[in-house]
């Protein structure tokens, strides 16, 4: 696969790739597998039924109305699937003009002139117009083109009976065969003339009942009407039109003794079209698309009949084929995976499915549904959830794909629900239908979270106390990441969540605590520091932390006055500042350092600071001198906290606790182990003797316990004792199963062993991936390490790739595809996929001022 072409200017396809992602396959292998749909413009990497609207748009140029297109075109709903599964949002349309200019080929801007002219056209340019419109899936669009029925005695017209064909195809691809799809089809096949027109329609008509409607016994008469029309056009039509469209109904006759389960007659009618087809001589690269594509329908039900008959000789020698005529089908790939499966070979057939499923999107979750069942039978059980997680969600209303992770689900019944929730949407609100917005519901529009995971309600925890116009206090430890929202957003596809203030929020997409929330940041200026300091909270969570540092300018701490709830306000945005540059540059809170000598500065909130300010100074300048003066601060404030009558007890043991497993940085930093394991200790004992009087209280003694556990592990893996660090990983994870970055420690914990294992090591790095966004890229790529060091190549292909998709530029990944890639068959895409990658990180750097 080659880097495809747009103008002769090479597309570039890693910015193209930029914040997309896509359900299963990387948006860009989605991109220029369907390119000629989603923009008009040719792809190498094209499977033949894609190239349709090549064709189509060259038979608009040469002004050739009743020249044949292809016999088959992919359904309203393939299109659809194809915005969805590639994450390609903005190359979104119902019509022409809906595509943006920059992005549409060539072809895509000539036919979209025309549309725009539909009505001066005439008849040629109508019907060149609207074959071109079903080639590219804007079905809707033909009824615009053709808004009417024509009458009977102008379909007498060659040219027009074809204008009305497109019509009832594309009202069949719409609507199915309902009320109007048969009216429009009765213009044709009622009264039949010899012209191409009405014997197509008299096949694909035939067909559609024979597979559609409640009873197919008119399907023969109608399959028989249309041979006789061809023979009677023998001498009318050329050669090539003539054969190619008696081949098409040989297949279509095939088709219907198929389900007729007569495979003797399907056999031998079937030889007759492939005869046919044989015998085609092309002439024109036009007709040699015709040809190509016939030759592939052909071989699609060769294939098919001889799995049916049980020729397994015949079956070979076909997809051999098949897969060299087009390697890039969805339908080939799924034919060989179950062929393989026939033979009992599971490690072929999973490797096929999962080949197939990146092929989509017409058939990815049936081909996901396939890889799991490969994957269960090789004793893959992980992977196989992780497999039907990403089916369910290519396909959320598939009784199949939710019965089938439902069954996986047995032992998590809160994800099990998660999935019936998901399955069944609230009524005018269909993204609640998508996984992830069941899952985090808070982050994206305050709604209830259904994941169960400890942190998943954050948002509207902090939303709660605004409304109710007190902080919290004791205030809970976990900052989410900056990215954590857009990386939500962007992995669930539910683009018009992306945006950079709550205002910008589409109203449908509201709730009533949403709406509370922009009201709030709407009288922001006016609002007083505990108003502004409690929507500030909602915000950060949320992840606008940018519209916090715009709310709340710098101000010089020695002008903010006396109000402790000002300087708690500005604090705040300290913390904001400095979390939002974590990753990328230090920010150093140099006015909250300001602000904890502040004469009106509170005890408690000089005791926050200087904890922090320890936290800092041993992340960022790694100053043992600088973390011992704030922890020093931090004692001082502390003891005066815990003499403090006005603090429940349970409040004194959360501050203790707290400091302890904080300031514990300074022994660290200085070496001193005995002084490090008997603070953390003490860290600890605080943390298993809170006693919480209120649910809130629960939540605080819990996620205290975790993160001092959390930390007590870092401690014992730093002091070389592994069996240690990994019974207090095991602790961490009993605590809260469903937080992605404890199942990622699991797997290190398993790695630092003396005899690891590198196959249960993957299994925990696939769990961070599943219960993601939080490290999905890195869980998948981390997987797959582990997966090929076990001698599991197969299950590493997919997991780099899987890495790919969320995250483009992952080199690591790349790479490790590259080494495994012909595992799953794509072993070529993966060598040019990582070196073109490195070749365009490398031109980045020297791009570099």
């Amino acid at each position: 696969m080659v880097e495809p072409v747009r103008g002769g200017v090479v597309v570039d396809r890693w910015e193209r790739a930029r914040g997309r992602t896509g359900v299963q396959a990387p948006s860009w292998l989605t991109f220029e597998l369907y390119r000629p749909y989603l923009d008009g413009s040719d792809s190498p990497a094209a499977p033949v039924h894609a190239r349709s609207p090549l064709l189509a748009a060259r038979l608009f140029e040469l002004r050739a109305p009743l020249a044949p297109r292809f016999g088959m075109s992919m359904p309203a709903s393939f299109r659809t699937l194809l915005h969805r599964e590639s994450g390609l949002r903005e190359h979104r349309a119902t019509d022409p003009t809906g595509l943006p200019g920059p992005l549409a080929g060539a072809d895509w801007r000539k036919l979209t002139t025309a549309f725009v002219r539909k009505d001066e056209l005439d008849s040629v340019d109508r019907v060149g117009l609207a074959y071109w419109l079903i080639a590219v899936c804007l079905h809707s669009a033909v009824l615009d083109v053709v808004p009417a029925d024509l009458a009977d005695n102008e379909c007498a017209d060659p040219v027009l009976a074809n204008l009305q064909l497109a019509r009832a195809t594309a009202l069949f691809a719409v609507e199915g065969l309902g009320e109007r799809t048969r009216a429009a089809y009765a213009r044709l096949v009622d009264h039949p003339l010899p012209t191409p027109a009405h014997a197509q329609a008299l096949a694909a008509y035939g067909y559609l009942l024979a597979r559609h409607a409640d009873s197919d016994a008119d399907a023969p008469l109608h399959l028989g009407r249309a041979a006789d029309l061809l023979k009677r056009m023998v001498t009318d039509l050329p050669a090539f039109d003539h054969t190619l469209l008696t081949a098409r109904l040989r297949l279509r006759e095939s088709l219907h003794a198929e389900r007729a389960h007569d495979l003797d007659r399907a056999t031998g009618v079937l030889a007759d079209a492939a005869a046919l087809t044989a015998a085609l001589t092309p002439e024109s690269p036009e007709e040699s698309l015709l040809a190509l594509e016939m030759r592939r329908r052909v071989l699609d039900r060769r294939a098919d009949i001889a799995a049916k008959s049980g020729d397994r000789a015949a079956e070979d020698a076909v997809l051999a084929e098949a897969v060299a005529l087009d390697p890039t089908d969805i339908k080939v790939r799924v034919q060989l995976a179950q062929a393989a499966e026939r033979d009992g070979d599971d490690e072929t057939a999973l490797a096929g499915w999962l080949h197939a499923a990146r092929l989509g999107p017409y058939g990815t979750a049936f081909a996901l549904l396939g890889a799991v069942g490969a994957a269960r039978r090789l004793g893959h059980e992980e992977f196989a959830r992780v497999l039907a997680e990403r089916a369910f969600r290519a396909a959320p209303r598939s009784t199949r794909t939710r019965e089938v992770l439902l069954g996986l689900c047995a032992d998590d019944e809160p994800l099990a629900e998660v999935v019936r929730r998901a399955a069944a949407p609230d009524p005018g609100r269909p993204h609640t239908g998508n996984w992830h917005h069941r899952m985090h519901a808070a982050y994206f529009d305050l709604g209830q979270s259904l994941s169960p995971g400890l942190y998943a309600d954050l948002p509207t925890l902090a939303h709660g106390f605004a409304e109710r116009g007190t902080p919290p206090e004791p205030h809970w430890q976990r900052l989410m990441p900056p990215a954590f929202r857009a990386n939500l957003v962007r992995e669930s596809g539910l683009d018009e969540f992306a945006v950079d203030h709550p205002a910008q929020l589409p109203a449908h997409l509201r709730t009533p605590a949403w709406d509370r929330l922009c009201a709030w940041v709407e009288e922001f200026p006016g609002a007083d520091a505990e108003r502004r300091y409690l929507t500030a909270a909602v915000l950060f969570r949320l992840g606008f932390g940018k519209v916090v540092l715009d709310l709340l300018p710098p101000v010089p701490v020695a002008d903010l006055g006396a109000d402790p709830a000002e300087l708690r306000l500005r604090h705040w945005r300290d913390v904001v500042a400095y979390v939002g540059g974590v990753g990328t540059a230090v920010v150093t809170p140099t006015a909250s350092f300001e602000i904890a000598g502040h004469p009106a500065c509170p005890t408690h909130l000089r005791f926050v600071i200087a904890v922090f300010a320890v936290v800092f100074h041993a992340r960022e300048t790694r100053s043992p001198d600088e973390a011992q003066a704030w922890r020093d601060t931090a004692e001082a404030a502390l003891v005066e906290l815990l003499a403090d009558d006005g603090y429940s007890d349970f409040e004194k043991k959360m501050m203790e606790s707290r400091f302890y497993r904080s300031v514990t940085y300074v022994p660290f930093l200085r070496g001193d182990r005995d002084r490090l394991t008997r603070e953390m200790d003490r860290a600890e004992e605080l943390a298993r003797a809170l006693v919480p009087s209120t649910p809130y209280e629960e939540f605080l003694a819990r996620e205290n316990l975790r993160a001092c556990l959390e930390s007590r592990s870092k401690e014992a893996f730093a002091l070389g004792d592994t069996a240690l660090g990994a019974r207090r990983v095991a602790e961490v994870l009993a605590l809260d199963p469903y937080e992605p970055k404890t199942h990622m420690e699991v797997a290190e914990a398993i790695l630092m062993g003396e005899d690891p294992d590198t196959y249960a090591a993957a299994e925990s790095y696939l769990r961070t991936a599943r219960l993601g966004p939080i490290a999905t890229a890195r869980g998948y790529a981390l997987a797959g390490e582990c997966f090929e060091r076990a001698g599991q190549p197969v299950l590493a292909e997919d997991c780099y790739l899987q890495a790919l998709r969320v995250d483009p530029y992952a080199i690591t990944a790349a790479r490790g595809w590259r080494r495994v890639g012909g595992a799953c068959g794509m072993g070529g895409l993966a060598d040019e996929y990582a070196t073109t990658l490195e070749a365009w990180g490398a031109g980045r750097q020297t791009r570099r001022p």
